[in-house]
């Protein structure tokens, strides 16, 4: 709404007088929400704090000194005139959630095709049909989140993101919201998966939520910068959150170890917790000879290496790829030198894994240079295909090592895997091993699992009362 009348009010005062100098936008008159950099005048210490500063220095502490203060270049940073757009979406997001009380809170960025996503289901599911608790999923950024309908009844879902879009991220205004509505709501736990903003929120606010709540996040690998490094959601917010957190839930244990070698987190801060495959309705019976088809599924970047892709599918020219998934460009390079591959054909984006898998393929080729443990592996197995994948993250709790192929595999080593498996009696020796793997990975065991994670079931206020401080 003030947007919208500044933008008026600008565009008459320049038909009133268009000779003037005014603004392109209204944006660069809304500033004062911003932190702004005063006059050069006024960045530097007037006289009367130099001498104070200089005496303290001497008769108090010689850290004091204005040298050693103005060396580390202070930035001087007026503070906004008002106020008041966070305490509005704080209202707004209050009026939708109502008088209700919720013991688990679920913090998403979104909810749509994706693994974290259908943890994120997973989770609400469990603790609203299996657990009894009151349940509210908030999403946190701004995007579609079109498997919100995917949620159980009786689980509320809010989209926050929507209204953070429009709050101040240099005052870290979506943050304090969103700690403001824990504090208020006091649930008996929240649980952060994936969403950037209640990670940051942990950062600032993390000793006031430990006070009346458990916290609980899920976390399951790493990604690589172009150079090779670590990054993402564990580097950044585990240093400086896992003393405000009950456990870190992870669909892995590969990851875990990672975390506590290069990060010196504690150990026993890990809960490995694999989610159920999925149950396949029907499918065709499996063919007596392999075929020369074979499946590649995922989405066309970076993370999933569609340059190796299309140097495998370039080399097995007497076997049919049917490719499947998203790009993020429509004149992606990779896409569109496949796409002139005769052995090759692009399907598009799908719903479903089961509707376009079946045990004719020979195999499942997963080529990707990071992961934790993809559910679309448990998909591929429980559907009965043969995966062909590299030895990274936690793939390993799905396929035994010996089976995989090497952290850096060639296309060549790809290319050797899936010949072999034209091979029947090899081929079933694969299945047969993942079929057992497989039958691991139920809703009872991941049930299990989540049970056993201490102060994760109970949703009783004394749960929330022995809140300790600190975790230990």
């Amino acid at each position: 709404m003030q947007h919208k009348l500044v933008t008026q009010l600008l565009s008459l005062a320049k038909r009133i007088h268009p000779e003037a100098n005014w603004p392109v936008s209204a944006e660069s008159l809304l500033v004062r929400r911003n932190l702004r950099e005063p006059a050069a005048p006024l960045r530097t210490l007037p006289p009367w704090a130099i001498k104070d500063m200089q005496d303290l220095s001497l008769q108090v502490d010689p850290l004091l000194s204005p040298a050693e203060f103005l060396s580390s270049h202070p930035q001087a940073r007026y503070a906004p005139t008002h106020w008041t757009q966070a305490g509005k979406v704080y209202k707004q997001i209050l009026a939708v959630i109502g008088i209700k009380r919720f013991d688990t809170i679920l913090f998403v960025p979104w909810l749509k095709r994706g693994g974290a996503d259908l943890a994120a289901l997973h989770h609400a599911r469990l603790c609203s049909t299996e657990f009894g608790h009151r349940t509210l999923v908030i999403s946190t950024e701004k995007s579609d989140s079109p498997w919100a309908n995917r949620l159980p009844q009786g689980v509320l879902f809010v989209d926050a993101g929507t209204e953070f879009h429009g709050l101040s991220a240099a005052m870290k205004e979506p943050e304090i919201v969103l700690a403001r509505l824990i504090l208020q709501l006091a649930p008996t736990r929240i649980h952060i998966i994936n969403s950037h903003t209640a990670w940051r929120m942990l950062d600032s606010f993390g000793l006031a939520i430990r006070q009346r709540t458990r916290i609980f996040a899920s976390l399951y690998c790493d990604e690589l910068a172009n150079d090779g490094r670590a990054q993402g959601l564990a580097q950044r917010h585990l240093p400086t959150t896992s003393q405000w957190l009950d456990a870190v839930i992870t669909d892995n244990s590969a990851s875990p170890e990672n975390w506590c070698r290069i990060l010196g987190i504690r150990s026993n801060l890990f809960q490995v917790v694999h989610f159920p495959a999925p149950s396949v309705e029907h499918h065709a019976a499996p063919t007596s000879q392999p075929t020369n088809r074979v499946l590649w599924a995922s989405r066309l970047e970076r993370q999933k290496r569609p340059e190796l892709l299309l140097a495998i599918a370039t080399m097995l020219k007497d076997v049919h790829w049917d490719i499947h998934g998203t790009t993020l460009s429509a004149d992606d390079p990779h896409l569109a030198a496949l796409a002139r591959l005769d052995n090759v054909t692009l399907h598009g984006p799908f719903d479903r894994f089961q509707d376009i898998a079946s045990p004719q393929h020979r195999a499942y080729v997963y080529t990707t240079a990071w992961d934790g443990l993809p559910n679309v592996l448990l998909e591929a197995a429980a559907a009965g295909i043969p995966i062909v994948a590299p030895d990274i993250g936690g793939i390993r709790d799905l396929i035994p090592a010996q089976w995989l192929l090497g952290a850096q595999a060639k296309a060549l080593d790809y290319v050797r895997e899936i010949e072999l498996l034209a091979d029947h009696e090899i081929r079933q020796q694969r299945l047969d091993m993942q079929n057992r793997q497989i039958a691991m990975f139920t809703w009872q065991k991941f049930s299990e699992s989540m049970r056993r994670v201490e102060g994760y079931v109970g949703c009783s206020p004394d749960d929330a009362k022995s809140v300790p401080t600190q975790a230990s």
